[in-house]
């Protein structure tokens, strides 16, 4: 089953993540992945299906990048929705969801 970790920059999601799965994350930030496909013309979404559907039992960590200030930067704007769409994707094939604060996980699927 897909695991998802997600939360604020530095809330602890790969050692949560390491902590109940025994291994390193298969992704460590999706949210910074998410930015090297887009600036290599890719879609984030596409690279989302196409992962839930070759890797069942993946371990994925991310950063939140769609809470605070809009950003004035049209390729920032870009990349924050593109990121959450794509983590949508995830999130509803993942068996757990997990929210982390502070090192905390809970668990919202």
């Amino acid at each position: 089953m897909i695991r998802l970790y997600i939360g604020g920059a530095g809330s602890g999601q790969r050692e949560l993540a390491e902590k109940e799965t025994g291994r390193k994350p298969d992704i460590e930030n999706f949210a910074i992945l998410s930015k090297e496909i887009l600036s290599k013309g890719g879609s984030p979404q596409e690279y989302a299906r196409h992962l839930v559907q070759e890797n069942p039992d993946a371990v994925i960590c991310s950063d939140e990048i769609g809470c605070g200030i809009h950003p004035a930067e049209k390729s920032d704007r870009i990349w924050r929705e593109e990121t959450g769409r794509a983590l949508c994707i995830i999130a509803a094939a993942a068996g757990t969801v997990t929210r982390v604060f502070c090192g905390i996980g809970k668990r919202i699927k």
